[in-house]
């Protein structure tokens, strides 16, 4: 029997298994920014069932009291490893999805079934497989690093997922794959940055004499009608205007002081640093205006053009063609840990998770339950290709 069989048939008997463990760390919510009682439950479950197949875990603290602590998690030994990525922070205030667990025919509806706990129980079923089928070659790691921030851009996480995968000969991201298709990869990821344009001027009584103001809102409406034209699908650039607070419903003032943010996405590195410089000295229409722009490019591109990043996809196709599967790449505009891992030169490959669809979407977001061996099956399979060099 060829390994591809005997893993998928490991995959399906195990179905049951994984649905299981996805339903009760599904039921332990964990917003991102939610109770650190209930953020530590559902990373004590995790540090549990690793734990059950010979990983060592080690809690990783944040540092930031907003998040809850992160967990690393290794198996094996030896210099050279693969590095799965993950996170076990949800988007949704506890209580905010609905009912929390739903299954019907081909699939399952919860908070985080898709993004991303399916593909970290996914994690889970790739290491026992390789472990119980004697397939993990010797002297070689597994290494999984569980975050608790992802959600909100991972500022206290990401410096460890670069450390690590500058170890790393290739980061698997766990994130999921959205629609019907099992053969569906990220293979790219656009650059992110957030920006917020601070706009003084000078406020004046709206009714007695707004002639004499230079207003702030009017000012920054301007600037966001112009922001968003920037945009250029062709280019890989897209602007949108998230948020802009300037002055106060009912006063009779016109506003001297306000705030635009913008959410910026750009294909590649060259092209980010251009826009980066003309975001980060924005000019006013008002020339008694002052703008002073905060923040910048938070994600790094992760440019599926990369030799390094074009050769795991490769094997990947591949591999897939093993499982009759024929793998499809797509750059997405959503960044992700993934954005890190590749900035530091180690081939990464994104959306290795669960397929699916409606993430962020409370009581819609669902996974489907027939690509769980399949895709579990096709990941065990990579994470072999890497480590054999093959």
């Amino acid at each position: 029997m060829s390994e591809e069989k005997t893993l998928l048939d490991f995959m399906e008997k195990h179905t049951d298994q994984f649905l299981k463990m996805l339903k009760e760390v599904v039921t332990l919510e964990s917003p991102t920014e939610g109770s650190k009682e209930d953020l530590r439950k559902c990373r004590n479950y995790f540090e549990k069932i690793f734990s059950e197949i010979d990983f060592e875990c080690s809690v990783v603290p944040s540092n930031d009291s907003r998040y809850g602590d992160h967990l690393l998690m290794e198996l094996g030994e030896g210099d050279e490893q693969v590095l799965f990525v993950g996170h076990y922070d949800t988007v949704y205030e506890k209580g905010a999805f609905g009912n929390l667990w739903d299954q019907e025919g081909a699939k399952v509806w919860g908070p985080g079934a898709l993004d991303m706990k399916g593909g970290d129980v996914q994690v889970y079923m790739v290491a026992k497989a390789l472990k119980e089928l004697r397939l993990l070659p010797e002297n070689k790691k597994i290494v999984f690093f569980l975050s608790s921030d992802e959600e909100a851009g991972s500022p206290s996480s990401n410096m460890h997922y670069k450390d690590l995968a500058k170890k790393s000969k290739a980061s698997f991201v766990m994130e999921p794959t959205f629609g019907n298709y099992s053969g569906l990869l990220t293979n790219g990821r656009y650059a992110r940055g957030n920006y917020t344009f601070v706009a003084e001027g000078k406020p004046a009584h709206s009714g007695q004499e707004p002639e004499a103001a230079d207003s702030s809102l009017t000012e920054l409406a301007k600037q966001a009608i112009y922001l968003e034209s920037l945009s250029d699908l062709d280019k890989g650039v897209t602007i949108a205007c998230t948020s802009l607070n300037s002055g106060n419903a009912g006063w009779p003032t016109v506003p001297g002081v306000g705030e635009l943010t913008i959410d910026a996405r750009f294909s590649s590195g060259d092209i980010a640093k251009k826009y980066d410089l003309l975001l980060q000295n924005l000019k006013p229409y008002n020339s008694e205006v002052k703008i002073t722009t905060k923040g910048g490019i938070e994600k790094p591109p992760f440019d599926e053009k990369d030799p390094v990043h074009k050769s795991l996809y490769e094997k990947a196709k591949k591999v897939g063609k093993k499982f009759d599967l024929e793998m499809e790449g797509f750059v997405g505009r959503a960044g992700t840990d993934g954005n890190f891992t590749a900035s530091v030169g180690c081939p990464t490959l994104d959306g290795m998770g669960m397929s699916g669809d409606f993430a962020h979407q409370p009581g819609k977001e669902y996974i489907n339950t027939d690509d769980i061996a399949v895709r579990g099956a096709f990941v065990a399979r990579m994470v072999l290709e890497v480590l054999r060099n093959e």
